[in-house]
């Protein structure tokens, strides 16, 4: 990831560039295999050459303006994001801090940080178990600022994995995803630290003025806090307030010290701050490499948290003992500049891999000849237009994997028109490039941030998109003549919620995709949620990148193909990890593991409900539908065993649109009785047909 506008950013910044942006001087990061060290200490690492076809890093996908009208957003970026221009983020990890007051959290791992007037908010947060939510309980073990006041404050430096904040009297807060340490600059001011609880010692002593570099902070709260300082302060502490007795200029940081945490590693590497990152990615045949650059100054090696899903795939971890644990389960230190992962990529493309069971082939053509009458377009928002758009295009690959082409131009003649005038932006609720924020918004989602589930307001692009793509996927793979005429314009989807390059004139880097958790983000620009980010339907998430995937498929785009693999390879094992709930799992405790499934995942808490109900169908079939060959990778046999028994009580009470995945997950684990149950639906769901739920029961292992 890079800074949007390099020519508005410090050479320093520029250098986490993965290729220049438009009107930067500067020009993009130094060559593969090189590091770049600054007089102030700061480093940046890239890997060496790579050996496969670069998918994620390099250049855009492109850079023309899309054709749909023009059009302003109501929400305007606040002051926080300073002078810093756009296209702006809408879905990332820290957008709390510019979003609405400025002062909701964010999760740096292992803390939770909020920032306001009197500075930074700090919180090693403990973790409350229910049956029914996980969170991680906010208090203010620190408040850190300055005995001056801080005044206004302001964004100068972001990129996808840190935020550098900074208040006009002379502080700068770089917030960085995995830190260990706070990081402070103090520039001419009294640093001040206040806490909810009270100081008990100070280096072990009661003396209640201390100089030095290094401060051992016990709180009655049982929390031991290490603070480090780039020169001799004196502290003076009181009650449950700790204050410099003058001016500092230099760097503080704090670290949180319980079990868990060695005082001497955090010794060892208190010297190093990291201030940002870039991502670059790599394919070569079924395999891709990824590279974590952490971007940092100072001295020393550089340590960073890792979750458990980097652990389960980084190849060069060397590894601290730092371990604490948190939401995603335990967090482990990690030395080095550079993470190196590999992601096995998908081979299954639009068919079920193991084919259909002949005895059931006949059943499976007569009900594409009953779902050909009565399956049309009636939606006209993008999203459930959207899933009765890939409902079809689903129909049309089932036809066609069974040789009827008739039938298959059939179905792909019923929604390609509505697809086209999507595309073409003459539908009524026709999509709008919004010129503010730099993305592409639907004409009621707009003018209501409810209408089309907060579409306008950058809300699961995503979901919406994906199901869009995949049926332009399906169309380009039957006629290539009207791929290359759509081309451009199925493009800007793509663009939208993924570009690959931070280089992009119209869109941000990777709008929906998280690539430090693995999954994306849902939830837009409405408002600043107590609790941060949010997905819910991480199976929605899936088919957006398996969508991506398809394309590139069919467009004989080996970047945009793999681009789509890899995306979808780290949301379905991130998926797999943190919303999918087995016995082998250490992430959740008792008693809401029982539940087998995370409804909502937010960046702070996971919740066993949806945003539309409470229903155990709801809950669960969420993270499954749409149902398509690559739900084979997602539901592991595993995972179904274990969840199906909580799952199938809600069979006799679930409408029979939901009973109907209810008898498609039943199939992962026992496809003869999900047979026999399918016979006796009579309807489905808006996204769902009766030739799709036979043909997935009829391709179970």
């Amino acid at each position: 990831m890079l800074f949007e506008d390099c020519s508005e950013q410090s050479e320093e910044f520029c250098q986490s560039c993965v290729s220049g942006q438009p009107g930067c001087d500067i020009g993009p990061t130094s060559p593969p295999g090189s590091s770049t060290t600054t007089s102030a200490g700061q480093t940046t690492t890239t890997p060496s050459e790579p050996s496969g076809d670069l998918i994620l890093g390099g250049g855009p996908f492109g850079t023309d303006f899309p054709i749909f009208s023009t059009t302003t957003h109501p929400t305007q970026p606040t002051s926080f994001w300073g002078s810093l221009e756009g296209p702006y983020e809408t879905n990332i990890w820290w957008e709390n801090l510019v979003l609405d007051g400025g002062d909701s959290p964010i999760a740096t791992f292992p803390y939770l940080v909020k920032l306001d007037e009197m500075g930074l908010h700090l919180c090693y947060p403990e973790k409350v178990v229910d049956q029914a939510f996980i969170f991680m309980a906010f208090v203010d073990n620190w408040i850190v600022g300055a005995t001056e006041g801080l005044g206004s404050r302001s964004l100068i430096g972001r990129d996808h994995f840190g935020a550098i904040m900074n208040y006009e009297t002379g502080l700068e807060i770089p917030l960085v995803r995995g830190m260990p340490y706070a990081t402070f600059k103090y520039n001419g001011i009294t640093p001040n630290l206040e806490s909810i609880h009270s100081v008990l010692s100070v280096n072990g002593g009661k003396e209640s003025s201390v100089t030095g570099t290094k401060f051992n902070i016990e709180l009655n709260n049982g929390h031991i806090w290490i603070m480090y300082t780039s020169s001799d302060i004196t502290i003076d502490w009181s009650g449950s307030i700790v204050t410099a007795n003058t001016h500092f200029t230099g760097t503080m940081r704090l670290a949180v010290m319980v079990d868990g945490v060695d005082e001497s590693e955090l010794d060892t590497y208190s010297g190093k701050v990291p201030i940002g990152g870039s991502i670059e990615a790599v394919a070569s045949g079924d395999s891709s490499d990824i590279t974590i650059n952490w971007k940092s100054e100072g001295n020393g090696d550089l340590l960073m948290v890792a979750l458990p899903h980097h652990m389960d795939v980084m190849s060069n971890a060397v590894t601290a003992s730092y371990k604490l644990n948190g939401i995603r389960g335990d967090m482990i230190g990690v030395v080095g500049e550079t993470w190196l992962m590999t992601e096995e990529l998908t081979p299954i493309e639009w068919f079920a891999p193991g084919g259909i069971e002949p005895s059931y082939t006949e059943s499976i053509r007569a009900a594409l000849n009953e779902d050909v009458v009565g399956n049309d377009v009636v939606a006209g928002d993008p999203y459930f237009g959207g899933k009765q758009m890939a409902k079809l295009a689903r129909l049309a690959l089932i036809a066609e994997d069974l040789g009827e082409e008739g039938l298959a131009q059939q179905f792909r003649e019923k929604f390609q028109p509505v697809l086209e005038s999507w595309l073409d932006g003459t539908n009524p609720d026709c999509l709008l490039y919004d010129t503010t924020w730099g993305g592409l918004v639907s004409t009621n989602g707009l003018e209501d941030s409810a209408a089309d589930f907060g579409m306008g307001f950058y809300q699961d692009h995503h979901f919406h998109f994906g199901y869009h793509i995949y049926a332009a996927a399906v169309l380009a793979k039957a006629d290539p003549t009207w791929g290359t005429t759509y081309e451009d314009k199925v493009m800007h989807y793509v663009r939208d919620i993924i570009d690959p390059s931070g280089g992009d004139p119209q869109y941000i880097f990777a709008r929906a995709k998280d690539w430090y958790t693995g999954h994306s983000w849902a939830n837009g620009i409405i408002t600043a949620f107590a609790d941060s980010k949010n997905q819910e339907s991480t199976s929605e998430g899936v088919n957006a990148w398996y969508a991506v995937y398809l394309y590139g498929l069919a467009m004989n785009n080996a970047r945009l193909r793999d681009l789509g693999r890899l995306a979808l390879a780290t949301e379905i094992r991130s998926a797999q990890k943190y919303w999918q709930i087995t016995s082998a799992d250490e992430i959740y405790p008792e008693p809401f593991s029982t539940n087998k499934v995370v409804g909502i995942l937010w960046s702070t808490k996971v919740d066993y409900a949806t945003w539309f109900g409470a229903n155990i169908e709801f809950i669960h079939c969420i993270q499954m539908l749409p149902f398509t060959p690559i739900s084979e990778e997602l539901l592991r046999e595993e995972w179904i065993t274990e969840e199906y028994p909580v799952l199938v009580e809600a069979f006799n009470t679930a409408d029979e649109g939901w009973r109907g995945y209810i008898i498609m997950a039943h199939a992962v684990i026992d496809s003869q009785a999900a047979w026999e149950e399918s016979q006796l639906l009579t309807s489905f769901d808006d996204g769902n047909t009766k030739s799709n739920t036979y043909y997935w029961i009829a391709t179970r292992p």
